[in-house]
Order: C-alpha cells, then structure tokens, then sequence
C-alpha cells in the first residue's frame, strides 16, 4: 500500500520555500543567479577601474567563461534537485513495469504542491491497480474451480446416470436375444424405446444447461425467457423478461455476455437476496442496449460488498464481462429494499472504437 506522510521536522519557512511551483522555483533560481553574477561582476569591474590595472580583452573574456561556467553549473544543480521528485516517479513506474507492483513512490523533501498531489495520485492509483490485480487473480481462480466443479459434475453426470443407463440397456439387450417369447420380446423392446427417450432427454438438459441452443438459434431475448420460464417452474419463484424491440443488432459476444450477466443477477437474487420476485428488462438506449435484473430481495451494501475480496467477486465478473464488449455495468441496492444490475451496450459505432 502507499506509504503514508511522517511528519515533517523542517523549518517552517524551509517548508514554505519547497512548496513553491517549480516553475517559480526554477525562475527564482535563475533571478538569483543573475543578480549574484551581476553584483560581483560590477564590484570587480569597479575593483579594476580603482587599482588602475591593464584589464585586457582576454581577461574579460576569461571572467565571462568562469561566470558563464559558474552558472550553467548552479542552475544545473538547482533543477536537478527540483526535478527530483520526478526521477522517483520515473524510477517507481520503472520497477512497476518490471513487476514490482508493491513499488510506490517516497515523498520527497523537495517536493512542490503540484508534485505533492502527483505523487499522491500515483500511489493511489498503483494501490487501486493491487486492487484489481488482486479481484482478478480471484476471479481466474474462481473460474479455474468452477471450471473444475463442472469438469467433475459433467464426469457424474456421465458416469452415474448415462453411462449406467446405456450399460444397462446394453445388458438387456443380451438378455432379449435369449428370448424365445416373442411377446416378451416386443414389451421388452418397448420398454428399451421408453429408457433410449429418457436418456435422451437426460442428454439434451444436459446440453442445454452447458450451452443453451436457443441463444445460437433464436436470439438473446428467447434464450433469456426459456431460461427464466424453466428455472421459474422449478423454483415456484415469479420471474418474467419483459423485451423492446431493439434498434440495432447485437453481437453473438454481446448476446452471450448479456446471457451470463443475466444468468448471474438472476441466480444472486434467488439464492443471497431470497427475492420472490425478479424482472429482466431489456431494450434500446440511446442507439445503445439496456439489460436490466431488478429483484424485490434484501439488499445489500454495494460499496462493502465490493470491498470484500471474497464477496464481490460476482459483482467483479459481472464488470469484467461487460468490459470485453465495451459494456458498462451499474448495481443498485438498498437494504430492504431490493437490487437492480443494469448493463449498458454501447452504440454500434461506439463498439467499433472499443475495439
């Protein structure tokens, strides 16, 4: 995190001076220098006149190179303890890049007002960098693991309902070649029929609850209502999808990356908000598209629960989607009072740009 201020044991008047623009450090420097260079310039001009002695033109050309030398030399010194505060932001962003991104920049006793602030503001935004470098290594391993949960629930669901079936039906069929009854045969067929139909079925929710078809053959708006129609019957919860005709074609990317927002909100104010009731609105805004999942749950605090590193993550991924289409994704919440994600699709041309 950024290093906090320690208090500051120099003079006041020292501390006054340093906060100056470094513009006018800089032009007071120079005004210095120039009114030294004169003074002692005119004092030993004078000097010379009064002793009476030979001052040649090589002389005062020698006195002109020291003079010049002596304050190129001053000025050099000045600005280069002036612009120090920025050789450490440059040394503190070089070891960012190189992947030092506990790295932040000390506060420099030289420091202005202005260089104040922007060492304050790179320290912040290098802390809130560490922030989203930490939610996104969350959300990777989130992923990771829900990929794997579904690896192994896919593997269950293969092993234990239709690889049985199929060995099942597999043994029967054995069974029914030893079979002389010919009626026997025929009502063991059709009871095959009935077992080869439900694995089926069996096989296609499976399909459909991985990759919904409905999305890739009929659009978002009727993939989002067979979904919400089949979890709403299963659930006894009161979900419905009210859709504008929309001005402007979506993307199969968008489509799916609304789905699975969708999905997500809808799954969050069943299971945390315990809501009774949730509405997917969706339709045009501005040349754009509007998603929206509005439920009637409890609430929560939207700043506390994106604060919370183990929490806000589904909020994060919720972002984190929307941002490989361009989109923009707002929550609202209060307590008591119920929550409502909404996701703005940019314009055509506006996505053209994103990309």
């Amino acid at each position: 995190m950024s290093q906090g201020r320690t208090g500051d044991r120099r003079p006041r008047i020292v501390q006054r001076l340093l906060r100056v623009r470094l513009f006018y450090k800089i032009v007071l420097a120079n005004a210095v220098i120039v009114l030294v260079g004169t003074l002692v310039g005119t004092l030993l001009t004078r000097h010379v006149i009064r002793s009476g002695a030979d001052f040649t033109v090589s002389w005062i050309v020698l006195l002109a190179l020291i003079g010049l030398l002596v304050t190129v030399l001053v000025n050099a010194v000045i600005v280069r303890l002036a612009l120090s505060p920025l050789q450490l932001l440059e040394e503190t962003a070089a070891r960012v890049q190189a992947g030092d991104l506990d790295a932040r920049v000390p506060y420099s006793p030289l420091r202005d007002r202005e260089l104040d602030r922007l060492t304050t503001t790179f320290n912040r935004m290098l802390d809130n960098l560490e922030s989203y470098h930490i939610r996104l290594t969350g959300v990777a391993i989130r992923a990771l693991n829900a990929e794997e949960e579904e690896r192994k629930r896919i593997a269950r669901e293969l092993h234990d309902d239709t690889a049985q079936a199929l060995a099942a039906l597999l043994i029967r069929l054995r069974l029914l070649r030893a079979a002389d009854d010919r009626q026997v045969r025929e009502a063991t067929l059709d009871e095959l029929r009935e077992e080869i139909g439900e694995a089926l079925e069996r096989i296609r929710r499976f399909a459909r609850g991985l990759r919904p078809p409905a999305l890739d053959e009929l659009g978002l708006v009727p993939a989002l209502e067979s979904h919400v129609r089949s979890l709403s019957e299963s659930i006894g919860k009161t979900i419905r999808v009210e859709a504008e005709p929309l001005e402007t074609s979506l993307s199969p990317e968008a489509e799916l990356v609304l789905y699975r927002i969708a999905q997500e909100a809808i799954s969050n104010a069943v299971r945390h908000a315990e809501a009774d009731r949730v509405t997917v609105r969706i339709g045009p805004e501005n040349g754009g598209v509007v998603l929206s999942v509005v439920d009637d749950g409890r609430g929560f605090d939207v700043g506390r629960v994106m604060a919370s590193e183990e929490r806000g993550l589904g909020l994060f991924g919720m972002r984190e989607r929307a941002a490989y289409i361009g989109a923009h994704v707002t929550v609202r919440s209060e307590l008591g009072k119920g929550t409502e994600v909404r996701v703005t699709v940019p314009t055509e041309a506006e996505r053209r740009g994103f990309r």
